[in-house]
């Protein structure tokens, strides 16, 4: 029983990481005209004026925002936690 959960806990820990991994992925990977196609789309629906032209914004300017090193500080509290749940074999 104790080695069920003990699987069942690790799969817990891999199916939360790889969903958290899945959404950052899709949210990246999209493409940006088409992005900006729908917001278009969505504000003539809506009878909205689109004021800014989202092609021409300088997007480097814009500062990485990712808390990638607090991820991996999380990551790494995480698997101690872990390693300290599971019995020394």
């Amino acid at each position: 029983m104790d080695k069920f959960e003990t699987q069942f806990t690790d799969l817990d820990v891999q199916t939360s990481y790889m969903e958290d991994a899945m959404s950052s992925t899709t949210a990246v990977s999209t493409p940006q005209d088409q992005i900006e196609q729908l917001m278009r789309q969505t504000a003539e629906e809506a009878n909205i004026e689109m004021q800014h032209d989202l092609a021409s914004k300088d997007l480097a300017v814009v500062p990485d925002l990712s808390p990638k090193e607090k991820i991996k500080d999380e990551d790494d509290k995480l698997a101690d936690r872990l390693r300290a749940l599971r019995p020394a074999t």
